[in-house]
């Protein structure tokens, strides 16, 4: 536990007052709450099991402030790199953690489907949000969540309401700008996907610039009796960043969760995606690529608790490391001795293009029944030197070479993106 001093507390008590939903008395208390278990729990160190391989030192040591409201001049030609279509594509854009309403475009919705900011729908339609700020989460937690329970400020919120088909996806893009002192931003986003209905979010993050900033996330899902959710998450931002974030997903019966994770950018991110499958049928498939190069430092923890009989999950992470690029992975499984009929696969491949980057990975699985079928493993490698030498022969020069290997590695995760729109522009964005 980590029990220094902390300049958030500061914040907290300079700024709850002034919070969305400081006059909701439930809404009041939760925030209450959530400062009340970071302030007994602190941050995790490297002597906790699941961070014993990344040191929160540089984000402690480094003072991050919380961002004033502000009007920013940004143009959507400005974000055209980053919208994956800016005619159509419903989105919501977020500049240094405040919705920009003229970035923005939810115009055009189909009916069921509703997107605002978190904060707007606290405040118009409180009782629609209360579930799902009120869940607690059933899996392990860290400072950094209840940080941002206590003093989130804005954030998505998403519904596709019972029965509706979403044809297109709808982005969300959390964007941080260069400030005159290092901030902090807290999007807090909910997502709820009702029963039978079918969606696709695009959950990205990026930076104009090479500012120096912190983010803060936590993302929650809930999929209701059948629904079925497509999640794109895409962490490109600057080389001078640090990116915390934390995705809840809860399921109900025969819902399918489908989670495609992408990390690019900051200096130092970690991504923790924790999944409940709460009722028979359920399924999750997590797909996952990360890149650390430089000095880069990436960690993906996946956490997922088979609750209900005849579940599954099945889980597959790649690592590309370059330079000095540290990366990280441990995949937990958890199956209850009361389960039975449940399958769980889960692989991390990792790819060392230097002698001085490093890979972590701990696949783990926690199995309490005898009736199931779970399988794990890892590996670690370098490029292929036979591979390499042919395509030399057939006159492709080395770095031609190295990057088509490449490419092919990481192929088999982007591959699997559809629709193709979407994974041409993630393609665009990694540049192999």
């Amino acid at each position: 536990m980590n029990t220094e001093p902390n300049p958030y507390e500061t914040e907290w008590i300079a700024r709850q007052n002034s919070l969305p939903g400081e006059a909701i008395p439930w809404m009041r208390r939760l925030r209450q709450e959530a400062m009340e278990r970071y302030r007994a729990s602190g941050f995790p160190t490297t002597r906790l099991e699941d961070w014993k391989y990344t040191s929160l030192k540089p984000i402690l040591q480094k003072g991050f402030h919380f961002p004033e409201p502000s009007c920013i001049g940004l143009d959507p030609s400005d974000l055209d790199a980053l919208l994956i279509d800016r005619r159509d594509m419903p989105r919501l854009v977020f500049v240094n953690g405040t919705l920009s309403r003229p970035l923005s475009n939810w115009q055009q919705l189909p009916q069921g489907v509703e997107i605002a900011s978190l904060a707007t729908r606290l405040a118009e339609y409180p009782e629609q949000v209360e579930p799902c700020l009120r869940a607690r989460p059933t899996t392990p937690d860290h400072g950094f969540a209840e940080l941002n329970r206590a003093l989130w400020r804005d954030g998505a919120f998403v519904c596709f309401r019972q029965e509706t088909r979403m044809p297109i996806p709808v982005q969300l893009l959390f964007l941080s700008l260069p400030s005159s002192v290092p901030v902090i931003t807290q999007p807090h986003t909910v997502i709820l996907v009702e029963a039978g209905a079918e969606g696709q979010i695009i959950e990205s993050y990026a930076t104009l610039g090479d500012c120096d900033h912190f983010t803060n996330g936590l993302t929650t899902i809930f999929l209701q009796h059948g629904a079925r959710l497509n999640h794109l998450l895409v962490q490109n931002e600057s080389h001078a960043a640090y990116h915390l974030a934390t995705m809840r997903v809860q399921q109900e019966s025969a819902s399918r969760f489908v989670s495609q994770a992408f990390s690019f950018g900051g200096r130092l991110t970690r991504q923790d995606i924790h999944l409940q499958l709460g009722g028979e049928e359920a399924e999750c498939d997590l797909d996952g690529l990360f890149v650390a190069t430089g000095r880069q430092h990436t960690d993906f923890h996946t956490w997922i608790r088979h609750d209900a009989s005849h579940t599954t999950s099945r889980q597959h992470y790649k690592g590309i490391l370059d330079g000095h690029g540290r990366g990280v992975f441990n995949g937990a499984v958890l199956v209850p001795q009361s389960v039975r009929e449940t399958q769980s696969a889960q692989v991390n491949n990792n790819l060392l293009l230097t002698n001085t980057a490093e890979i972590d990975t701990k696949p783990q699985l926690e199995i309490f029944s005898n009736a199931v079928q779970c399988t794990h493993g890892a590996t670690v490698g370098n490029l292929d030197p036979v591979a390499l030498f042919y395509l030399r022969s057939r006159g492709v020069d080395q770095e031609e070479a190295r990057r088509l290997l490449i490419k092919a590695f990481a192929g088999e995760i982007l591959d699997r993106i559809q629709p193709q729109s979407v994974r041409a522009w993630l393609e665009n964005r990694l540049a192999f």
